[in-house]
């Protein structure tokens, strides 16, 4: 679902924060369910790596989230499509999962590992929405 289809490619310009060692960064999805359970999505082109601190940021979020709330997920995720397709996310590769302070590879589609995750911890919100009620 592409929620604003006529600002996808609109360009935001972050000069004027940061420098050369520091500079914002985005991730490219997150879901959260009461207030429990996060999951953290980075999608690559398959062989690009995640940036040292683009990968530091996820990695710190989770382990708060886990401290407080609940179980966090990172899911660092591949695609190999090109510049000029639409990236479809619940078919990407989920290439390696962090969770509790650990790095694991892992191998399954994003729809394969959110139905895991959904069955594994029982995410009613999250069965629904992959339709596994």
């Amino acid at each position: 679902m592409i929620k604003y289809k006529n600002r996808i490619s609109q360009v935001i310009d972050f000069s004027g924060i940061g420098n050369e060692k520091i500079h914002p960064t985005d991730l490219d999805a997150l879901l959260e369910f009461d207030n429990k359970y996060l999951i953290i999505f980075e999608v690559k082109k398959k062989g690009v790596e995640v940036p040292l601190g683009q990968k530091l940021l996820f990695e710190r979020i989770a382990d708060s989230w886990e401290s407080t709330n609940g179980p966090c997920w990172v899911a660092y995720c591949e695609h190999d499509t090109n510049a000029s397709q639409i990236i479809d996310m619940i078919n990407c590769n989920t290439v390696k999962v962090y969770r509790k302070s650990k790095t694991y590879s892992h191998t399954a589609s994003v729809k394969d590992f959110l139905i895991s995750i959904a069955e594994k911890n029982n995410i009613t919100k999250l069965k629904s929405s992959l339709a596994l009620s």
